[in-house]
């Protein structure tokens, strides 16, 4: 018996891609989401390096800094493997340290989201904490890995991470003072059906403050998210799930406060002061922010 085979406690994220059976499916004809798709695979695989989940984007975090950024550190801590559509990373925990380590986590996670969305794909996923094998070679078991799965699978339903209560029973809730606050809590909220998580746009809303996010590359990020969500609500006429999450998306987008004007435009609702009745939010979309 191998003596040092054993299960470790961990943070796991399980995260894949919206929508992946169908671009497949479209990508047998149109050469341009095969490209996208590869491209994507291809930056996913980048994340498989531990030191690709660095502090760059906690760095910036007042409550990281005050508690000291090496306790943020995942560098030797995650594990990060990648296939077909899906990441699974899991991250080395010790006592006190849980709060610090999903910190960096979350904010890498909604790093990936919000690059990704500007080309026009969409994230669902999970993040828990339990018992896993989870090497470097690729081999993961565990009822951890299991219970962040069925929870991507079950209770995600929109483009969004959800967070397990079995972690959020371990994270310093209910915060109370802003002294005890992590990076985390600026990303995490309790959407109306009970679930704890965050989406791909939060990111723009949490950074926007940041000296390397100009207010240029805030607003094309912001556009080419807004025409994603758009193109989206208008392709899918006969695919309900699918609009679903793309209304879902478009209440979320509008909900993002953005401090600097002009920088976010809404989505606007069909035809909204405008005569006819027309069926196609990008019409809309045109009409108020197209080239006159």
């Amino acid at each position: 018996m191998n003596e040092n085979l054993k299960y470790e406690k961990r943070i796991i994220a399980f995260i894949d891609i919206l929508g992946f059976r169908e671009l497949i499916k479209d990508s047998e004809k149109n050469p341009a989401t095969l490209e996208k798709i590869y491209e994507i695979i291809k930056y996913f695989k980048n994340w498989e390096k531990p030191e690709s989940w660095n502090l760059k984007t906690i760095e910036i975090e007042e409550d990281a800094q005050k508690k000291g950024l090496a306790n943020f550190d995942l560098s030797n801590k995650s594990t990060c493997t990648c296939f077909s559509d899906s990441i699974i990373v899991s991250i080395k925990i010790s006592d006190g340290d849980i709060n610090s380590s999903l910190s960096t986590l979350i904010a890498n996670i909604s790093y990936i989201g919000s690059y990704i969305i500007q080309k026009g794909i969409l994230l669902r996923g999970s993040i828990t904490i339990g018992n896993i094998i989870h090497q470097d070679n690729g081999i993961i078991l565990g009822q951890g890995f299991i219970d962040a799965y069925n929870l991507e699978s079950k209770l995600a339903t929109f483009p969004r991470i959800v967070v397990s209560d079995k972690l959020i029973k371990e994270l310093n809730y209910p915060l109370e003072a802003k002294r005890n606050r992590y990076p985390y809590h600026q990303y995490l909220t309790r959407d109306k059906d009970g679930c704890i998580g965050f989406n791909q746009l939060k990111y723009f809303e949490v950074v926007q403050s940041w000296t390397e996010m100009k207010e240029n590359i805030l607003k094309d990020a912001l556009d080419k998210a807004r025409k994603v969500i758009i193109e989206g609500l208008d392709y899918s006429f006969e695919l309900p799930s699918v609009h679903s999450k793309y209304q879902w998306l478009k209440n979320e987008y509008n909900s993002l406060i953005i401090l600097t004007d002009n920088i976010k435009q809404p989505i606007k609702e069909l035809n909204e002061n405008i005569a006819g009745q027309n069926i196609h939010f990008s019409y809309t979309d045109n009409y108020y922010y197209g080239k006159k």
